[in-house]
């Protein structure tokens, strides 16, 4: 009786047992699959297996040493740790929050799942074990290695160096950060570059253009080449070349604030009110203004007119440094050493092979010279004259700013409608210029065009013609002689309309060639007269009319 009894017990049991094992089962499946596992092997307590052959192998075996000797396996050990992080997340979520908590068997299910977490750990293991040369198991250690370990490991990898790696290392980082000191301060130079050219275009002051050229061509020599000479990133040069650096940029954001602030005036009410009440009074000298211009005009298109080039430093084999645009006059020659020394002792004869080349157009460059002579001598007694006109507006210029008169006074009475003669109009030079191979040595010279050079200029070319061609253009130089000479023969009055300056005193007379030197006339007594500008411009228009028909 009682052996019946306690098999009904075991198989009562047993089959409880069995229907728990079917529900916990039915259970881990469904959650299995929500949280997307396929069993719960999703993670390893160890992940690598070392065996060493000494107990004092065992004793110092450590995370450094692994890899040291396994170096490939830290990209392997960040992804399990990973890994690992991402599931125990996972999990602990879960099992903070789920709709199985009532559920017969999900104390047993939780527990499964908190085993998983601690195997998880956020760690990656390594299990030494200590094997002697028989094959006896003697002893064990556990290395675990967390994330920190593995960034620590990536941060400094001298960590896993030996001390040949360790140097080369330091070597390599040595000139990496020299490298990035030198494009540092060649980015600062760069950035300078850019604020001179993006503000060239709006300077208008006279002497603005040439402190911003000095000051970029000081840069250049200043900084290019000692930025690439600096051998070590804690250098007291750094601090040299930096404070130049800033010297230079505070000159040039001083020109352009300068301009800036001229040009905040010129667009005031205060300066349009004096505009105004000149504009009524320039009225009556609008015309000679006008052409005054157009004798600058004149000699800007005999000549050229200032271009634009880049500049930089010539040793910049990397281009690390932007280039600079920077105006030149149209007259200048890029020599070599030799070629500058000889050219200082013989400067005529080298203005002829650089700048005259072609022999065939020579009587066309005569001609020329002799027409800027006679430009020259009509701008510098016109810029007499308009200073006494500048007088007569004194009154009227009331209030106006020393700054304006100091800086840009020139450009003042421009935007009243003067015509501005700059000394730069009246003076034409031809300039030669030297640059040593690495750009540290440059040296330049000019030869402004005088009268006196001009004429120097004048008999040389002429020298080089044939007989023939010498004949046919030989004249005599419209000198400053000679123009007295005729304005006095003349009594200073115009031989067409009989205006002088026995009349207006501050009338601009001029000497013209009869028979103009375009139709072969000769710069003699006989074929010059005193003309007033008005005259002589009303001629010149109707030779060209006539050339036109």
């Amino acid at each position: 009786m009682w052996i019946l009894v306690i098999l009904a017990v075991i198989i009562a049991i047993v089959t409880v047992k069995s229907i728990n094992e079917k529900k916990y089962r039915e259970l881990e499946t469904e959650v299995l699959k929500k949280l997307g596992f396929s069993n719960w092997n999703i993670v390893s307590y160890y992940d690598e297996y070392v065996t060493v052959k000494s107990r004092q192998a065992l004793e110092k075996y450590d995370d450094v040493k692994f890899f040291k000797e396994n170096r490939e396996k830290l990209v392997r050990a960040k992804h399990i740790i990973k890994r690992k992080n991402e599931i125990a997340t996972i999990l602990k979520k879960f099992l903070n929050n789920n709709e199985y908590t009532q559920h017969s068997q999900y104390n047993r299910l939780s527990k499964q799942i908190n085993d998983v977490v601690r195997n998880a750990g956020g760690c990656y293991r390594i299990r030494v074990t200590y094997i002697s040369s028989a094959g006896n198991y003697l002893g064990e250690r556990l290395i675990t290695v967390s994330e920190y370990d593995i960034n620590r490991f990536e941060e400094d990898p001298s960590l896993l160096m030996s001390k040949g790696e360790y140097s080369k290392l330091l070597k390599e980082q040595q000139k990496e950060a020299l490298n990035q000191k030198q494009h540092e301060y060649y980015n600062r130079v760069n950035q300078v570059i850019d604020y001179a050219n993006d503000h060239r275009e709006a300077l208008f002051t006279r002497g603005s253009l040439e402190q911003l050229d000095n000051s970029i061509a000081q840069l250049f020599d200043r900084t290019v080449n000692s930025i690439k000479k600096v051998k070590t990133i804690d250098s007291e040069e750094w601090e040299i070349i930096g404070n130049f650096i800033s010297r230079i940029e505070d000159d040039i954001k001083k020109v352009v604030s300068k301009n800036q602030r001229i040009l905040e005036y010129y667009e005031s009410s205060d300066f349009l009110k004096i505009k105004e009440t000149c504009e009524v009074l320039m009225s009556t000298q609008r015309e000679f203004n006008e052409y005054i211009t157009e004798k600058i005009e004149s000699i800007s298109h005999l000549f050229g007119t200032r271009v634009v080039r880049n500049e930089t430093i010539n040793d910049d084999e990397y281009q690390y440094i932007r280039p600079y645009k920077k105006a030149i006059t149209p007259f200048t020659a890029e020599v070599s050493a030799a070629v500058f020394a000889s050219a200082e002792n013989n400067p005529i004869d080298y203005v002829i092979k650089n700048f005259y080349p072609n022999k065939a157009i020579y009587p066309e460059q005569i001609q020329k010279l002799h027409l800027l002579v006679e430009e020259l001598a009509t701008l510098k007694d016109a810029r007499n004259i308009i200073e006494n006109y500048k007088k007569d507006y004194h009154q009227y210029l009331r209030d106006v700013p020393s700054y304006i008169m100091d800086e840009d006074e020139a450009g003042f009475y421009s935007r009243l409608g003067f015509a501005n003669i700059d000394e730069s109009v009246l003076v034409v030079e031809y300039k030669f210029s030297y640059t040593s191979g690495g750009g540290m040595a440059k040296r330049t010279f000019t030869i402004p065009m005088t009268e006196e050079t001009i004429v120097q200029l004048i008999e040389a070319l002429e020298g080089k013609l044939t007989a023939s061609a010498f004949t046919k253009e030989q004249r005599a130089l419209m000198t400053n002689k000679l123009r007295e000479f005729i304005k006095e023969r003349d009594n200073f009055t115009c031989c067409n309309c009989g205006n002088s300056i026995h009349i207006e005193p501050n009338l601009l007379l001029e000497i013209d060639h009869i028979i103009p030197v375009s139709k072969g006339g000769y710069t003699v007594e006989e074929n010059l007269q005193t003309l007033c500008w008005k005259c002589n411009r009303s001629k010149s228009n109707k030779v060209a009319d006539s050339k036109d028909y």
